[in-house]
This record gives C-alpha cells, sequence and structure tokens, in this order.
C-alpha cells in the first residue's frame, strides 16, 4: 500500500478568468471529482507536463516539477500514462501499431507475453487490425489504456474512463480498469464528476470546484461525509459494496452474491456475469430499511445483521453508518425505533435496488 503522500501536488494555475489552487497529498489510487468547468482535465494536464502552472508536483517521492527551484520535467521525462476522453490515437495506424507505440523499443516479438497478456486483460484480439476511426469511443479508450500501460507508467492518469458509454459497458470499463490494476500494481490518478466512479475506483478523493478544493481524504469518508450529504440535498447518496458472484437462480430472476463481509444477498438476474466473478455492488443510502429486529413476513429478500456506528443530523435528514453502509432516515424513525449507537439492526433491501456498478 502506497503512503498518503504517493501523489503530492502544490500547484496554482491562472488561465484568463480561471484559476486553479490545489494542495493535496494523494495515495496511489485517486479521484479528483467535480462538476464541469471546476478545473479537473485542467488538472491532469498540468500533472502531465503538457499545461504550465506553478508550483510542486511529486510522485512516488519523485519530484517532476518545482518551479520555485527551477525544476520543470518535460512531459516526455514524467514516465506517466495520460488517457484523455478521446483516447488521442494516432489514426494512421492500426491498434496493434498503436498499442506498440507505448513500448520503449517500439517493437514485440511474435508472441510477447506482456503485450498478450494486456490484449486478453483489455479484450483488444478483435481489434488489433482496425483503425481508430472503425472503432467505438468506448474501444479507442480500451487501446489507450494498453498503450499507456505497456509504457510501465509510474502513474496513470484517466480522464472521465466512462464518458459517453452506456450503463452496461461503463459497468465493464470500471472492472476492467480495477483488475489491471489491482494485476498490474499501477498507480491510478482519475478525474470524474460521478462520484460513484470515484467509490469504485478510488481510495482518495479531492473535491473540486470552481478551480478550488472543497475537501480531500479517503474516499468514504469524503463522499459519505457530513459536508458532502449536506450539500445538493436532491441527490441520492450511494453505497459500493465488494461481493463475488456465487450462483444463478435464473427461474426466479435473481442472483446471489456474497459480500465482503461474508453476507449473501440476491440481486436483479445477471446472466452476463460468470459464478466466481468478482463484482462491486451499488444500494442508495434512501433504498435501504432498518429493523430493530429480525424481520419476518416482507417480500424484501435481503436481511443483514449489524448495529449502529454513527448518527449524522443532516438538516432535516439523519444518516445512520452501520458498518460499511450508509442508511438515511427520517428524525421520526430514529426516535421510534429508539436508535442510537450500538442498538443492533438489520438492513432490509428489496431485491431490484442493487445495482452492479462494476463487474
Amino acid at each position: 500500500m502506497a503512503s498518503p503522500g504517493f501523489v503530492e501536488i502544490a500547484l496554482t494555475l491562472r488561465q484568463g478568468r480561471f484559476d486553479l489552487t490545489i494542495e493535496a497529498r494523494l495515495g496511489d489510487a485517486a479521484a479528483v471529482l467535480g462538476p464541469s468547468g471546476a478545473g479537473k482535465t485542467t488538472l491532469l494536464e498540468a500533472i502531465a507536463g503538457l499545461r504550465w502552472a506553478e508550483g510542486r508536483i511529486a510522485v512516488g517521492g519523485e519530484v517532476l516539477q518545482d518551479t520555485a527551484a527551477g525544476f520543470f520535467l518535460p512531459p516526455e521525462r514524467r514516465r506517466l500514462g495520460y488517457v484523455p476522453q478521446d483516447g488521442a490515437l494516432f489514426p494512421h495506424l492500426s491498434v496493434q501499431r498503436n498499442l506498440l507505440f507505448g513500448r520503449p523499443h517500439r517493437r514485440a516479438a511474435p508472441h510477447d507475453p506482456e503485450v498478450d497478456a494486456l490484449v486478453a486483460a483489455l479484450d483488444l484480439a478483435p481489434l488489433l487490425d482496425r483503425y481508430p476511426r472503425h472503432l467505438s469511443g468506448g474501444e479507442r479508450r480500451r487501446v489507450a489504456l494498453g498503450r499507456a500501460l505497456l509504457a510501465h507508467p509510474r502513474l496513470l492518469l484517466l480522464d472521465e474512463p466512462t464518458a459517453g458509454l452506456d450503463p452496461l459497458r461503463a459497468r465493464k470499463a470500471l472492472a476492467r480498469i480495477r483488475r489491471v490494476r489491482e494485476e498490474l500494481a499501477v498507480p491510478l490518478f482519475v478525474v470524474t464528476h460521478d462520484p460513484r466512479e470515484a467509490m469504485v475506483l478510488a481510495s482518495d478523493v479531492v473535491l473540486l470546484e470552481g478551480g478550488r478544493v472543497q475537501a480531500v481524504g479517503p474516499a468514504r469518508e469524503v463522499l459519505l461525509g457530513p459536508a458532502v450529504l449536506a450539500e445538493d440535498g436532491g441527490r441520492r447518496r450511494e453505497n459500493v459494496i465488494p461481493g463475488r458472484l456465487a450462483r444463478h437462480h435464473p427461474e426466479g430472476g435473481t442472483s446471489e452474491v456474497l459480500l465482503a463481509g461474508g453476507e449473501a444477498v440476491t440481486i436483479p438476474h445477471t446472466p452476463d456475469l460468470t459464478e466466481g466473478d468478482e463484482l462491486l455492488l451499488s444500494i442508495d443510502a434512501e433504498d435501504l430499511l432498518l429493523a430493530t429486529a429480525p424481520p419476518v413476513g416482507l417480500s424484501a429478500r435481503n436481511a443483514v445483521a449489524g448495529h449502529i456506528d454513527e448518527l449524522l443530523t443532516v438538516g432535516s435528514s439523519v444518516y445512520a453508518r452501520v458498518g460499511p453502509w450508509l442508511v438515511h432516515l427520517t428524525p421520526a424513525a430514529v426516535a421510534e425505533l429508539g436508535l442510537a449507537l450500538g442498538v443492533p439492526v438489520w438492513l432490509v433491501a428489496k431485491t431490484h435496488s442493487w445495482r452492479v456498478v462494476a463487474g
């Protein structure tokens, strides 16, 4: 596990009327989250060395720039794998030649194990002879990701990796990025506007708005913390939980998933996944019910035991933390159920409240 200071950023950038100021120390799986115009892509380009910014950047203990000391490492020497939204592939090169452009010598043996493994991991074999103009947006990004990884980057920079993808393709893309990152142990820095994407891909998160840092820290603490919960009251808050597909029940229209804590839950049938597949589930805090006794006689198929770890009052709402879960309640429900720290409870959820967000 990398230290919280694996990526160190202290930058100031002025561009017309827009100012970007950021200072953060992050681990090896980080996300910058914010709305359009927050400065996310500008920050990514500054880290890559493609846009001038005053200040200091260090990755893995190596300084990439320190303008106060007169030091600025050019982009080609930073060893960063930058994957922009459009992939930025060479239009005159086939997919295979685009991939090999990431290699130090831009060549591969007829059966290069590293190239073969990456082609398999990214499902690129059917695309190798095609040209970028014949690829979809998602396919172009997969090729660009493969090219970046073959350069053995010290840090992989991704700009909105699922932008423009439909829900199924986005789900597959997130699962693929997680798997490749874990298998190759490549540090990751991603910018996104989607809190779910940040939860899926990152351990640390920076909230950026109008070129200023609003919050920074561990992903769950930032994205499900009091300050964020108090903002944008109309947005639903998601729980993202890892699990493994245990078995399918097609006759009942369901699939069974074992969660990381060992609990079994029932989700809508997911025939595109195979038993044993690792996945990430999502359920809204608003879709979880709390019971103070083991529930019986309900149509809801899922009940997970736990106890109240924290009660957060945010405006006219209360959020209960139960282990890794966040539950949205009313003050009346808290009072009627006698909820308090340490009280044993059961989380209850309908089958169709679950979504597979990566897998």
